[in-house]
């Protein structure tokens, strides 16, 4: 396309405009870091977030974080061009400051908003609120400050650097001694005059939010509108939107109406993460807001697409102060969220990026489309013109071919919606075959057979589990087991779907499809869309296992027969949902463990009991996971026939369609026969 388009470009500049448009996303996408926005009207909020999952080792290498202020509905403050242009000696204090950081590994400069109430620390240290990189050696744990300086009128307008470092502060290639105050676009450089792969630069800037010029009174650009749209736009181009909501307030018509375009522009992700840090303070009114920003949600359909989680911040805030260390609680939100973006990134980053950047391309094609539009339909008129009319045998003659294509096409319909179901069973039935060494029954039986006997004592106690060196340290039995089950069938419903989809049955239901497309080719000027026959590529796999429910309850008695004693073998399990939480299958088992009794070994060796206690417990886990892989087998087998029969639907569906449509063509070329006779007659008398 991108070829295309600029061996073209020079018969139109849209073509070339678009081709630089792709080539640029093109670059963006081979980076392959996922575009995470982060925004919240309250700028320490928006930074606590972006250093919370900075902090991370993984993050900042699979995503592009960037963090902006959301204006509130009287925090707009607009400059009119003139007051720019001629009165800039009143523009003392423009909002907001910031400090932009350019890391060479980054494409875009990091920008930190500079707060009035406190200085801020820059270094390499963790606890510096702008922390340079380790690879910048120049730059000290503890290079420089930023300060806040008061005007005549007390209010803070001014900042100023001040330079507590070994290798000194530059200022526009000048080394400074003590503090100096800061000026629009001053270059700031750490530990040496210019910037260098080992000192890092960044750039001290005001923004001013520029005002158009006034319309007239009473024009349509005095009408009503929110100012901030142009920005909700910019804010939802990325991937994941990131909104910081403070509780303490009622959840403003601004954020609402970003999270409404958010889920308009059909983003990957939105998450509006709600900082819980004064819940202690204000339990009522953060717990009323919560509630009633829920409310909103639901009554906007909005609750299972706005993920929710309630972090406390306030670790995280700006502050001169080294961080100190978390809270168990609050370093449990901050794990599991971090967690959640990891999974989340490196399960589906390809299908992410596909979507943003498909819906990017999509946006370029339209407006290819707009281009040819006018020669298109010129195009078509001529080609409708062109098209003959058969004469009157022949259109009987087509009439009879039409109602033969149909009865074909239904009877090829049949025969391979049959052979795909044939090929479905006997594959399920393969996996789960117990005599085939491919199967996941011999796998789940191989494991249980290798497992191995652990025993402990503990006075007249005798203790067995089972063990294997195959296992993670942190899993038990059942984990391995779970995951086991989960993994081949999980992999297998998505095998056996392209499968269906393109090869069973001669080509899979996409095959189908496409035959019946083709099969009415040799109807001159119909008009039937190809992406109308098509088959659904997508099969949800984890939305079927996630409704999966087993409970065990493993419980073995053992007869004493030497002394009439019960011989007791106790162990529990209960299997969770197999399903989703952030992103990935959550697994809850615990292990099995059996208690001997006392006085085992009085007619029978206790080596003989541990040997037949240890057997019947294989055998009993590998039934019980044998019998849990053939349920999960039948119930994915099910769900996969069932989308067969969705889509045997929508096939009928559409040949009622195509069948409307057919007749409507008849009546049309009948009409023109009659009309052309009757001319015909006209002329001749």
């Amino acid at each position: 396309m991108h070829k295309f388009l600029t061996a073209t470009g020079a018969e139109d500049p849209t073509f070339k405009t678009v081709a630089g448009k792709l080539s640029s996303l093109s670059a963006t996408l081979k980076a392959g870091q996922i575009k995470f926005q982060i925004v919240s009207q309250s700028p320490p909020l928006a930074y606590a977030v972006a250093k919370l999952v900075e902090s991370s080792a993984t993050l900042p290498a699979l995503y592009q974080f960037q963090t902006t202020t959301l204006p509130g509905q009287s925090q707009r403050t607009e400059i009119p061009i003139k007051a720019v242009e001629y009165a800039r000696t009143e523009l003392a204090a423009p909002e907001p400051v910031l400090l932009q950081f350019t890391d060479r590994d980054r494409e875009k400069p990091i920008s930190h908003r500079l707060s009035k109430n406190g200085k801020l620390l820059i270094g390499r240290r963790p606890g510096c609120q702008i922390q340079i990189p380790q690879q910048y050696s120049f730059a000290s744990g503890h290079h420089a400050e930023i300060v806040p300086v008061p005007g005549a009128d007390n209010s803070f307008g001014n900042w100023q650097i001040c330079d507590t470092s070994t290798n000194g502060t530059y200022i526009n290639g000048q080394k400074i001694s003590g503090c100096q105050t800061l000026h629009p676009d001053d270059r700031i450089t750490l530990g040496y005059p210019e910037p260098t792969d080992r000192s890092a630069e960044l750039i001290f800037k005001f923004e001013y939010n520029i005002a158009s010029p006034q319309p007239p009174h009473g024009s349509a650009g005095n009408q009503t509108s929110d100012p901030n749209e142009s920005l909700y736009k910019e804010l939802i181009d990325c991937d994941i939107l990131c909104l910081v909501i403070n509780p303490t307030v009622p959840v403003s018509d601004t954020e609402k109406r970003l999270i409404s375009r958010a889920n308009q522009g059909r983003l990957f992700k939105t998450i509006a993460i709600v900082d819980v840090s004064a819940i202690a303070r204000e339990p009522e009114r953060v717990n009323h807001n919560i509630d009633a920003f829920k409310q909103w949600l639901k009554s906007q359909n909005l609750q299972g697409t706005v993920a929710l989680p309630l972090i406390p911040l306030h670790p995280f805030y700006p502050s001169p102060e080294p961080m100190t260390e978390l809270a168990p609680n609050v370093q449990q939100e901050c794990d599991r969220f971090r967690q959640f973006l990891e999974q989340l990134a490196i399960g589906q980053r390809e299908e992410i990026l596909m979507q943003r950047f498909s819906k990017k391309i999509k946006e370029q094609i339209a407006i290819i489309e707009q281009a040819y539009g006018e020669k298109e339909a010129n195009l078509k008129t001529r080609i409708a013109k062109s098209i003959a009319l058969p004469p009157v045998t022949d259109l009987d003659e087509l009439d009879r071919q039409i109602r033969k294509t149909f009865k074909q096409v239904a009877e090829n319909k049949e025969k391979s919606f049959r052979e795909i179901r044939v090929e479905l069973n006997k594959s399920k039935s393969e996996l789960v075959d117990g005599f085939s060494k491919e199967s996941l029954l011999y796998k789940i039986k191989q494991f249980t057979d290798e497992l191995q006997p652990v025993v402990t004592k503990e006075k007249d106690q005798v203790s067995l589990c089972l063990n294997s060196e195959k296992m993670n340290k942190s899993h038990t039995i059942h984990t391995h087991l779970n995951r086991l089950c989960y993994g081949d069938m999980s992999q297998w419903a998505k095998d056996e779907w392209q499968r269906v989809f393109g090869t069973y049955g001669d080509g899979g239901l996409q095959a189908i499809f496409q035959r019946t497309h083709a099969a009415f080719d040799f109807i001159p000027g119909l008009d039937l869309p190809s992406a109308s026959f098509a088959a659904n590529p997508e099969f949800d796999v984890y939305k079927c296992l996630q409704y999966s429910f087993v409970e065990f309850d493993n419980q073995v008695s053992f007869q004493d027969t030497a002394s009439g004693n019960n011989l007791m073998l106790w162990g529990s399990a209960v299997m969770g949902i197999v399903g989703l939480a952030m992103g990935q299958p959550i697994l809850l088992m615990t292990a099995g463990m059996g208690v001997l009794g006392k006085q085992v070994a009085q007619q029978q060796s206790e080596t003989a009991k541990i040997e037949q206690i240890t057997e019947n417990l294989r055998k009993g886990l590998c039934q019980h996971y044998q019998s849990l892989a053939k349920s999960i087998a039948d119930n994915l087998s099910q769900q996969i026939n069932l989308a067969i029969e969705a889509e045997k639907r929508r096939f009928k569906t559409l040949m009622k369609t195509t069948s409307d449509k057919v007749c409507a063509y008849m009546n049309d070329m009948k009409k023109g026969l009659d009309y052309a006779e009757k001319q015909h007659k006209q002329l001749q008398q």
